[in-house]
């Protein structure tokens, strides 16, 4: 019996040090983690947000002009060329051209019945081209991301305009308007000089609306502390100046005649989603892409400062997914007096991540941004 027990103890003893080898380390895993996240709530944040409350989103579901429909979801693609068309324009041709996030710019020909043919490459900015507009001399003038104020002569040469203003650099050249006396108007979307999450967190107005004299060659600022601007367009007589405001939702007006001359006010606000670039068309109305419906989240994370800080702790890499644009493509026709006539939808996530919405011989051309779909697309303009 003696001899027996010995062997028993001798078998249990290597089981219950496995065990307690496997709680030891399970308990330094443990702590280790409890550790990683106390540094983590103490490090600082690299921002200080702002508290908003934004107003609850317009309904699709409702009957109105934000109703949901289908009128994206039978878009025709125009050309994969540029994988990524921010901005679309017309030369007096009726050319289409259009930038890609690597630098490239194509013109696309149609033949006589309004076909697309092959696209072909136009100019290389080796930065990133946004808005692209024909000034009256036949130039492209473009506002490039990394470069700034951009012009571009027929054959493909490029000058730089502008990418300094009151001695200061601009940050994040973005879309553009040109009026009839040659002035460009064009946005500076933020001083971070790039899209960063920790911008949307932090809710702060980093944004300026810029005016380009070509006969001066100076360049101004017409409005300050902006919620990422973004999309400009001018109205049909010219009296105000569109600028949107990504990041709350709304477009704001700038005047530059009559009595209000110089000063600011909204033009439409609480939309379905983030307002991206702004098109006018020869009946007077703006159309806006809406690069992605609302995201429910951080409209929380601007009521939470608290939130918001500790999430702009974590690398961009791993933020990219929490305003990624949802699979729902949407753009929408304003009045000249900023009414909403309609919304146009791809419910089915096929054209997706908008960012412009172009009226052309009955149709409306659509372009996007890394993020959404691939490729101009287009659709029949019926009502």
């Amino acid at each position: 019996m003696p001899n027996t027990q010995v062997r028993s103890e001798g078998v249990n003893r290597p089981k219950r040090s496995l065990r307690a080898r496997i709680c030891r380390w399970g308990l330094s895993l443990l702590a280790v983690l409890v550790l990683g996240i106390l540094v983590f709530l103490l490090v600082p944040s690299p921002i200080k947000p702002a508290k908003w409350s934004a107003p609850t989103a317009p309904s699709f579901e409702e009957a109105g002009p934000w109703k949901q429909n289908n009128k994206l979801s039978s878009a025709q693609l125009v050309t994969d060329a540029p994988q990524f068309p921010e901005f679309i324009t017309f030369d007096k041709e009726g050319q289409l051209y259009t930038g890609d996030s690597d630098g490239k710019i194509y013109k696309v020909p149609f033949d006589a019945e309004g076909n697309p043919q092959k696209a072909q490459l136009f100019a290389d900015t080796k930065g990133t081209p946004n808005g692209l507009i024909f000034d009256a001399k036949g130039d492209l003038i473009v506002t490039d991301v990394k470069r700034g104020l951009l012009s571009i002569n027929p054959s493909g040469s490029i000058e730089v305009l502008a990418d300094q203003v009151d001695g200061k650099p601009i940050y994040l050249a973005n879309e553009l308007d040109i009026a009839k006396d040659g002035s460009i108007y064009f946005s500076d979307t933020s001083n971070y000089g790039s899209v960063t999450f920790k911008e949307i967190a932090e809710n702060k107005p980093h944004g300026r609306l810029l005016k380009y004299d070509p006969k001066t060659k100076q360049t101004t600022v017409l409005l300050e502390g902006l919620y990422f601007a973004n999309g400009v367009a001018l109205s049909a007589d010219e009296d105000f100046v569109l600028v949107a405001e990504s990041y709350h939702y709304q477009l704001t007006r700038y005047w530059l005649k009559g009595p209000k001359k110089g000063t600011s006010d909204i033009f439409v606000d609480n939309l379905a989603g983030f307002p991206d670039n702004i098109t006018r068309d020869d009946q007077g109305h703006f159309w806006v892409g809406i690069f992605t419906t609302r995201i429910s989240f951080v409209d929380q994370m601007h009521s939470n400062p608290w939130l918001a800080s500790t999430m702009a702790k974590l690398p961009e890499s791993l933020l990219s997914g929490a305003s990624a644009p949802a699979k729902h493509g949407l753009a929408m026709e304003l009045s000249p007096h900023g009414e909403l006539i309609g919304s146009w939808h791809d419910p089915e996530g096929k054209l997706y991540g908008v960012t412009t919405a172009v009226s052309h011989n009955g149709y409306l051309y659509i372009g996007t941004a890394p993020g959404g779909s691939k490729g101009v697309h287009r659709v029949l303009l019926t009502k």
